[in-house]
């Protein structure tokens, strides 16, 4: 199954056509009232604006969500994606035919070091120096860096999706980093890339920030 996550008002939802097999995942806009019962569960610098931090939330409490759909309807094999990816389905069933290890399993998105602070507008470098050492097929994701992106994850049952939850928030009862990417490398699980990548980002504009990211398309670990 394909669960693609789109916002309430999301235009990109024209492009995919839904079925049993790709289902949709409402989402939250960056306005929605509901987010603010969520915000005890961040942490914000304190003269964070609200108005910057609900469209953090609502991103994250997306994937949360879909965690928790996989949890409840016992859900299997399971590729979550936002609604500006692009899937290679050939080669996407080709994949869903391989043994898959016990872990979470990215299927697209960008290498990353893992501290913020390293992190830099041109991330090339480190693109390149990844591509040298992966090997086609299933590789496990190193403590030299980190998947950014979002751009595809696979989640194989609801084993994972539970260690996911239950790893994603540290003693105080917060989520470990407000940025999903950062907070998923933080959970204690085995984490794995599949290369060259199967799902793309094509759409550089955010809808829930309103505004212009870096297009990450040709960034993507291909």
């Amino acid at each position: 199954m394909i669960i693609v996550l789109c916002p309430l008002k999301s235009y990109r939802v024209d492009r995919w056509c839904f079925t049993d097999e790709i289902q949709r995942e409402l989402g939250y806009w960056k306005d929605d009232e509901r987010l603010l019962d969520k915000l005890p569960e961040y942490k914000f610098m304190p003269n964070t604006k609200l108005e910057n931090k609900l469209p953090v939330v609502a991103c994250f409490e997306g994937h949360i969500n879909i965690w928790k759909r996989i949890i409840n309807e016992d859900l299997k094999d399971v590729l979550i994606v936002e609604d500006d990816s692009d899937i290679d389905y050939e080669r996407y069933y080709e994949f869903l035919k391989n043994d898959k290890p016990d872990g979470l399993i990215y299927l697209g998105g960008r290498f990353d070091y893992p501290k913020i602070k390293d992190w830099t507008d041109s991330r090339q470098e480190i693109q390149n120096y990844m591509k040298g050492r992966s090997v086609s097929g299933f590789n496990e994701v190193a403590d030299d860096f980190i998947i950014t992106g979002a751009h595809g994850y696979f989640i194989k049952d609801k084993s994972i999706a539970e260690k996911m939850i239950q790893g994603s928030k540290g003693k105080t009862g917060k989520y470990k980093s407000n940025l999903l990417d950062v907070c998923i490398a933080k959970i204690n699980i085995n984490k794995y890339y599949y290369y060259p990548s199967i799902v793309n980002v094509v759409v550089s504009k955010s809808l829930i920030k309103d505004k212009i990211i870096l297009n990450t398309t040709s960034q993507n670990y291909m």
